[in-house]
C-alpha cells in the first residue's frame, strides 16, 4: 500500500481538525468567516474607501488546515512538510487576478483549491494582501507570516547542504525532500521564509494589548502601498497606526508579478495552546478574520520597492550548554536503569537551523544573516525549507525508528520552557519519510518526567529542566510518561523519526525585547536511545 492509500486508510484516526471566472471577486466573508459586526463595519468601509481612491479590491477567506489535508500534499509530492501536530494553522485562501497566471500543475500541493480560489497566489509589485482580525484569546502563541511556495529554478548539485546529504545514504530520504523539484517540473517547492513573522509578542511590545483585540495585517512588496494601506485603515473608527503590522515582500528576494515565471507564495496563521480549549477552539470554529487582495489599477512597478529584510537575532535567556553534563548524566541513568547501557542504542537529536541551514532566505540563495556553519557557503539554494521561521528553534532525531520488533523509545532533552528559553516546547512523532506530524507531547505532558532520575543529577533540583519520555506501540509499565503509536497512526513496516521545537524565547530582564526563537547555539540537542522493550527486557516496576 501506497504513502497516500496507507494515509487515507487511518487519516479518520489522526488527529482530524475542520478543514470560491477569471474575476477575482468572491462571496461576502460572512458566509465563510464569521466577523463581529464591528470588524464586518471596518471591511465594508475599508472597501468603499479603496474603490473610491482606484484600488481593485477582491476577497478571499480562511480555512483550517490540519493532518488530515496532508492527504493533498502526499498525493502530489509525497511530504507533508513536516505539519506541527500540536495545533491546525490558518491558511489564506485568494482569488485570482484575470492577469494572473494560475499553475494547475500545482493543484492540491497544500489543500484543495475552491474554484477560483487556492492557498497559493502571484503577488504583483503594486498589490497588498489586507488581513483584518479579531485576534484569538490568550494562548501561548499566535504568529502570521508568508513564504514563497515554488518557484521557477533547476536543481543546484553544487548546494553545499545537497552535497552533505548526497554523501551519505542514510540521508538520502531527507535530501529527496528539502532538495524536492514540484508537480510543474520547471519549478521547484521552497516554501520558504521572506522575513519575520509579525507574532503576539510582536502585537504586543508594539501596540500593547494583543488577544481579542481588532489588529490588521499588511502584506506587501511595495512601501508606497504598505503606507497607502495602513493611512485607509487608519481612517477607520477605533484604528491606530500602531495596531497595524506590514510584513515587507522584497522584489530583490522574491519573484514577484503574475506571469508564469514569478514565484507563487501562500500566507498561513499559527495559533497555539489557547489558555481556554474552548474559547480557543471557538475562535478557530468561527475564524473571525478576512483577507483582501488590493491593487493599483494602473499597475506598474512597485513606487518604493522594500529592501530585503534582516531577520532578528535569536538569543537565549539561559545557555543549555552549562546542563550539557548533566544530561550526558541522565542519558546514562536512564541506559543503567533498563539495563541496556550500550553506546550504540543512543543518537543526539541535530538542530535543522544549523545542520542543513534551514534559513528561507538562505533557501532563496540569499546570504544574509544569519551566519550559517562554517562548512556552508552562501548565496546557495534553492531548497525546501518546509515552512521555517524565525519563531522557533527546530531540532530532528538523527535516527529513524521502527517500533514493530517491541522497540521502545525515550527521547531525553531539557525542557525549554523550564530553562527559561521557550514559551512553549513540543516533541512530536513524524512519520517519515512521509514528514506527517501524527503526535506530539507538549511541555505541560513532559514535566515532572526526569524525577525518577533527579538524584542522579549534579544538583536534585535540576530534573525539573529535563524530561525522559518513552514513545513504544505498548506503554505497559511506562505510564504516565510514554506515548503509545498505534498502527493505525504508523502502520506497520513504517518508520518515524522526532521533531523538537521551542517557539520564542520569551522577553527576559537580559533580553527585554526577545521575541524570536531561542538561540540554537544555545540549545541542547535531545538524546533518543532505542531500547528493546521486549518481554522480560523492561525494568521492573
Amino acid at each position: 500500500m501506497n504513502a497516500f492509500k496507507t494515509f487515507m486508510a487511518c487519516a479518520a484516526f489522526l488527529f482530524g481538525t475542520v478543514s470560491g471566472g477569471a474575476s477575482a471577486a468572491a462571496d461576502p466573508l460572512s458566509q465563510v468567516n464569521r466577523l463581529p459586526p464591528s470588524l464586518e463595519q471596518k471591511v465594508q468601509e475599508f472597501r468603499v474607501a479603496l474603490q473610491a481612491g482606484g484600488y481593485e479590491v477582491a476577497q478571499g477567506h480562511w480555512t483550517l488546515w490540519g493532518v488530515d489535508d496532508c492527504r493533498f500534499p502526499l498525493q502530489t509530492i509525497g511530504h507533508c512538510y513536516g505539519n506541527n501536530p500540536t495545533a491546525p494553522y490558518v491558511v489564506a485562501m485568494l482569488p485570482h487576478w484575470n492577469d494572473e497566471f494560475v499553475d494547475q500543475a500545482l493543484h492540491r500541493t497544500l489543500t484543495d483549491d475552491w474554484g477560483n480560489v487556492s492557498p497559493n497566489y502571484r503577488l504583483g509589485e503594486r498589490e497588498a494582501l489586507v488581513v483584518l482580525a479579531e485576534l484569538p484569546p490568550p494562548a501561548r502563541y499566535f504568529g502570521i507570516q508568508s513564504n514563497v511556495f515554488t518557484r521557477e529554478a533547476v536543481l543546484n548539485p553544487k548546494d553545499p547542504v545537497y552535497r552533505l546529504l548526497n554523501e551519505h545514504p542514510g540521508l538520502k530520504e531527507l535530501q529527496g525532500i528539502v532538495f524536492l523539484g514540484s508537480p510543474n517540473p520547471d519549478r521547484r517547492m521552497l516554501v520558504a521564509s521572506i522575513g519575520n513573522s509579525t507574532n503576539n509578542v510582536v502585537i504586543e511590545q508594539e501596540s500593547k494589548e494583543n488577544w481579542g483585540r481588532e489588529r490588521f495585517f499588511v502584506v506587501t512588496p511595495d512601501e508606497a502601498m504598505a503606507t497607502a494601506m495602513t493611512n485607509a485603515l487608519v481612517g477607520l473608527k477605533g484604528v491606530d497606526a500602531n495596531q497595524v503590522f506590514t510584513e515587507p515582500v522584497s522584489p530583490k528576494l522574491a519573484r514577484v508579478g503574475y506571469g508564469r515565471q514569478a514565484d507563487d507564495f501562500i500566507t498561513y496563521i499559527r495559533y497555539s495552546m489557547p489558555n481556554d480549549i474552548a474559547r480557543g477552539r471557538q475562535w478557530r470554529e468561527q475564524l473571525p478574520l478576512t483577507i483582501l487582495r488590493v491593487r493599483d489599477t494602473k499597475g506598474g512597478q512597485a513606487i518604493k520597492p522594500f529592501d530585503i529584510p534582516q531577520y532578528e537575532e535569536k538569543v537565549a535567556n539561559t545557555d543549555e550548554r552549562t546542563l550539557k553534563g548533566d544530561l550526558s548524566r541522565l542519558v546514562a541513568a536512564v541506559k543503567e536503569y533498563w539495563g541496556q547501557t550500550g553506546d550504540g542504542n543512543s543518537l543526539d537529536f541535530r538542530s535543522l537551523s544549523l545542520w542543513v541551514d534551514l534559513i528561507g532566505q538562505h533557501c532563496l540563495g540569499y546570504d544574509g544573516l544569519p551566519k550559517p556553519e562554517s562548512w556552508i557557503t552562501l548565496p546557495r539554494g534553492p531548497m525546501n525549507c518546509l515552512g521555517d521561521g524565525q519563531d522557533a528553534d527546530y531540532q530532528i532525531s538523527s535516527g529513524t525508528f521502527s517500533l514493530d520488533d517491541d522497540q521502545v523509545i525515550a527521547v531525553v532533552g531539557t525542557l525549554g520552557t523550564k530553562t527559561g528559553n521557550a514559551t512553549y516546547t513540543s516533541l512530536s512523532v513524524n512519520w517519515f519519510p512521509e514528514l506527517v506530524g501524527v503526535a506530539n507531547r507538549d511541555d505541560p505532558v513532559l514535566e515532572e518526567s526526569a524525577k525518577k532520575f533527579k538524584d542522579k543529577l549534579s544538583s536534585p533540583d535540576l530534573y525539573t529542566k529535563f524530561y525522559v519520555y518513552y514513545f513504544a506501540r505498548d506503554c505497559t509499565g511506562l505510564y504516565p510518561w510514554c506515548q503509545e503509536i498505534s498502527r493505525t497512526l504508523i502502520p506497520r513496516g513504517d518508520t518515524i523519526k522526532f521533531v523538537q521545537r521551542n517557539y520564542v524565547n520569551p522577553p527576559s530582564e537580559l533580553y527585554p525585547d526577545s521575541r524570536r526563537g531561542p538561540d540554537p547555539r544555545k540549545i541542547l540537542n535531545p538524546v533518543s536511545i532505542e531500547f528493546d522493550g521486549s518481554e522480560g527486557k523492561r525494568p521492573a516496576m
